[in-house]
C-alpha cells in the first residue's frame, strides 16, 4: 500500500488526491531513462559554450522563464554598521537601490565581515524566509514592518517573522561560526524579490521590467525562482562594491526553494564560485524523471507561480520530460558545486538528489564523484574536489551539521590552496 502523503495537513479530497499520486515507495520508482549531459569535461570549449548556451534556452523557456538584465540604475547605499559578537564582526546593512523604468525597488542586504581578515575575504551569500533579523539574534539588525499577507490555504501563508522573532532561524545562518572560520556572510529577505505568494508580483522586482498584464498572461516570461535569482545577482553586485569581500570568492547557497534558486543562479552567473543547495528537490537538485517525491503536479497545485506557464506542460510527464536537472547542475562545472540531502526528506528525494549529483559530475571529470559513487548509508559526505555530496540524518532543514561539513569543504577550496 502506498504511504499517504502528508497525512496531519487535513488536505480537502480533490488535492489530498494529488498528494498521494507522489510516490513515496522505493520499491515502486518506475524504470526511467537519464538524459545525456550537454557536454563532458573533455568537451572542446567552443561546443561546451554552445551546449550550455542551448541547455540554458531549454530551462529558461520551460520551467524558470528568463531572469531579468541587471537594471538601469543600482545604489549600494550603507544603512548603518559596528561591531558584533564580541568585537570579531563588522555588521553592515547596505541598501541594494534598484531602479528601472522609472520604477524602485530596494533589497536590504545584512552582511557580516570578521575583523580580523587580511586581505579580502570570501563570502556566503542567500536568501533568507523570513527576515534579516530572524536570521540572528544581533539587537541592532534592522526589523522592516510588513503587511502579513494571509491566503485560504496555510500553504500559501506569509512565513515572515514578527519583530519578536528575532534570531528564530539563527541556526540555518550560523554567522558567528562562518565568521570564525574566517569568511563574511551575507543575507537578503527573499520576499524583497519576491513576496512567496502567488500574488506577489506587485510588491516584487519585476514590474521594473514586465507589465502586470504580460504577468498575469499565459505569456508570462518569468517565474519566482528567477526573480529570487536576480535578487541573488544583485546581492553580489553588492558584495563587489565592498573592498573587503574577494569577488571571485562568493560562495552562494540555499535551502529548500532557495537551493532551487541556488542551482539556477550558479547555472546562470559565472561570478559564483561555489553553487550550495541544500535539501532542493524537485527543479533543484532531484533528477526528475526519478519519480519518487514532490512532482509536478504537485508543484503546479501550489506553487505555479515559482515557473513560466509552459510548466504545465510537464504535469503527469515527469518520467518523460525532454530535460532533467542534472543537465542544468552540469553548466556549473567547472566551478564548485555541493549539494546536501536530509535522510528523512522523502519529498526532495535524496536518493534522487544524489544520483542527478554522480550524473552531473562527468562535466567534472576527475574532479567530480565517481560515476559508481553510491548512495551513502549513513551521515556522511562524498567528493573533496570541485562536486561534493552530504547526507545528514534528519529532516528538511538547514542545521549546525550541515555548516560543519560546508564550512570545512570550503575552507579547503578557499584558504587551503
Amino acid at each position: 500500500m502506498q504511504k499517504k502523503a502528508f497525512p496531519e495537513s487535513n488536505l480537502p479530497p480533490n488535492i489530498q488526491e494529488k498528494a498521494d499520486r507522489m510516490n513515496l515507495e522505493e520499491s515502486c520508482v518506475p524504470a526511467f531513462e537519464i538524459l545525456p549531459l550537454p557536454f563532458s569535461a573533455d568537451t572542446p570549449a567552443v561546443q561546451k559554450n554552445i551546449s550550455r548556451r542551448k541547455t540554458l534556452e531549454i530551462f529558461t523557456k520551460e520551467l524558470y522563464g528568463e531572469i531579468p538584465p541587471r537594471c538601469q540604475e543600482l545604489k549600494f547605499v550603507l544603512r548603518s554598521s559596528g561591531s558584533v559578537f564580541n568585537g570579531l564582526a563588522e555588521r553592515r546593512e547596505i541598501d541594494i537601490v534598484c531602479t528601472n523604468n522609472g520604477i524602485s525597488r530596494t533589497l536590504h542586504m545584512l552582511l557580516y565581515l570578521p575583523v580580523n581578515r587580511q586581505g579580502k575575504v570570501p563570502c556566503f551569500l542567500g536568501l533568507n524566509f523570513t527576515g534579516n533579523h530572524a536570521t540572528v539574534s544581533d539587537p541592532e539588525v534592522t526589523f522592516f514592518p510588513f503587511v502579513r499577507k494571509t491566503h485560504p490555504s496555510p500553504w500559501l501563508n506569509d512565513g515572515r517573522a514578527e519583530e519578536d522573532q528575532r534570531g528564530t532561524k539563527a541556526g540555518r545562518w550560523e554567522f558567528e561560526r562562518v565568521i570564525k572560520a574566517g569568511f563574511a556572510s551575507a543575507t537578503i529577505c527573499m520576499f524583497d524579490a519576491f513576496p512567496d505568494f502567488p500574488e506577489g508580483f506587485s510588491e516584487s522586482i519585476m514590474p521594473l521590467f514586465y507589465p502586470e498584464s504580460l504577468w498575469n498572461s499565459s505569456q508570462r516570461p518569468s517565474g519566482a525562482i528567477s526573480a529570487w535569482a536576480w535578487g541573488l545577482m544583485r546581492g553580489i553586485d553588492a558584495l563587489e562594491s565592498q573592498a573587503d569581500i574577494d569577488p571571485h570568492k562568493i560562495i552562494v547557497h540555499g535551502l529548500s526553494r532557495q537551493g532551487k534558486t541556488a542551482i539556477w543562479a550558479g547555472a546562470n552567473d559565472p561570478r559564483i564560485a561555489m553553487t550550495v543547495s541544500i535539501c532542493s528537490g524537485t527543479c533543484g537538485a532531484k533528477m526528475s524523471r526519478r519519480y519518487f517525491g514532490e512532482n509536478m503536479e504537485w508543484l503546479d497545485q501550489w506553487r505555479k507561480y515559482w515557473f513560466v506557464p509552459s510548466f504545465e506542460n510537464f504535469v503527469h510527464k515527469d518520467t518523460v520530460m525532454p530535460f532533467d536537472q542534472h543537465q542544468l547542475m552540469a553548466l556549473i562545472a567547472p566551478r564548485i558545486l555541493y549539494v546536501a540531502s536530509a535522510s528523512n526528506d522523502p519529498y526532495a528525494d535524496p536518493a534522487g538528489e544524489h544520483l542527478a549529483t554522480v550524473t552531473a559530475s562527468a562535466a567534472w571529470g576527475e574532479n567530480g564523484l565517481p560515476a559508481d559513487a553510491a548512495f551513502p548509508e549513513s551521515s556522511g559526505g562524498q567528493g573533496e574536489n570541485a562536486v561534493r555530496y552530504y547526507l545528514r540524518e534528519g529532516e528538511h532543514a538547514c542545521t549546525p551539521e550541515n555548516w560543519d561539513d560546508l564550512l570545512k569543504f570550503a575552507a579547503k577550496h578557499f584558504f587551503e590552496k
